[in-house]
């Protein structure tokens, strides 16, 4: 276990963030410009979601933008290399195992805390909601080292080439929490296997450009707390290739601008680092040599 692990009270309100990341794509998808379509996302945001979605700053900006940036990486990767095994930690109430589409035997693993996934369930199933892959749920606390087991119990292959995608969760996990999250997964990663996430850089937890945003999560009960400067160098010393770009480029490209809305001509390197990191990866052939 992680020594410095979290509260049921912190992990409760991490949880609730599900719901406010819902009720962004419920909204996105209400748009005649929408950058995707989620059906079911007004009703699993429910109005614990409404509520939260309208303290947000930028209207869910950074959300919709970085949902949208990992549905092009997760169909484009999935098309071009074949990979047929997805797993989403702390998956949310994410919706892609039904509205993207799947090549036939495509299967997806759902990770994430048992009570957030029963009330997925539910809503779902009354929607009729029907998957476009073979879809496993698995119960997990992922600051726990006992879930990769639940995972290979639910048919995951280490040994075949897999996805990963943490969407909307590093940040509010301590630093160790981070590290042993990502070994954990790089273990169970064989060679060319995918892996993307957004992450936050220290500069954002001590901008003045970004203070409304730094407190609003630190009075819900949510401080952003995990940072990763430097994902390409972390991401190397565990056996992957990444690519880095940040949300602010990406909104300027999808004409979503986000939080703190600087001009697209003053992006300087440090001023991206006020916005959130958007990495892939790729995992290479060979383990790095240890030093």
């Amino acid at each position: 276990m992680v020594e410095h692990s979290l509260t049921p009270t912190q992990k409760a309100s991490i949880g609730h963030t599900a719901y406010m990341t819902a009720a962004a794509r419920a909204h996105e998808s209400q748009r005649p410009d929408c950058l995707f379509y989620d059906p079911w996302a007004a009703r699993l945001a429910g109005a614990e979601g409404e509520r939260r979605f309208h303290q947000l700053e930028d209207a869910g900006g950074s959300i919709i933008v970085r949902t949208r940036f990992f549905d092009e990486f997760l169909q484009r990767t999935v098309n071009q290399w074949s990979i047929r095994q997805i797993v989403m930690p702390a998956c949310g109430l994410d919706t892609r195992a039904f509205r993207l589409s799947w090549p036939a035997d495509t299967v997806l693993f759902e990770l994430d805390q048992p009570d957030l996934l029963r009330y997925k369930e539910g809503i779902l199933q009354a929607q009729r909601a029907q998957p476009g892959c073979q879809r496993r749920l698995v119960a997990v606390d992922l600051i726990e080292d006992s879930w990769p087991t639940c995972l290979l119990e639910a048919g995951y292959d280490p040994s075949r080439p897999s996805l990963w995608l943490i969407e909307g969760l590093l940040f509010y996990l301590p630093h160790k929490a981070i590290l042993q999250l990502l070994e954990l997964m790089s273990s169970l990663s064989a060679p060319h296997s995918w892996l993307a996430f957004d992450a936050i850089h220290s500069a954002m937890t001590t901008s003045p450009l970004t203070q409304q945003r730094i407190e609003r999560v630190a009075r819900l009960g949510v401080p952003w707390i995990g940072t990763i400067d430097d994902p390409v160098a972390l991401l190397a010393s565990l056996g992957w290739q990444a690519t880095v770009t940040s949300s602010a480029r990406k909104g300027y490209e999808y004409n979503r601008p986000v939080y703190p809305f600087i001009a697209r001509d003053q992006l300087t390197p440090d001023m991206e680092r006020l916005y959130h990191w958007l990495v892939t990866a790729v995992r290479q052939s060979q383990a790095p040599q240890q030093e």
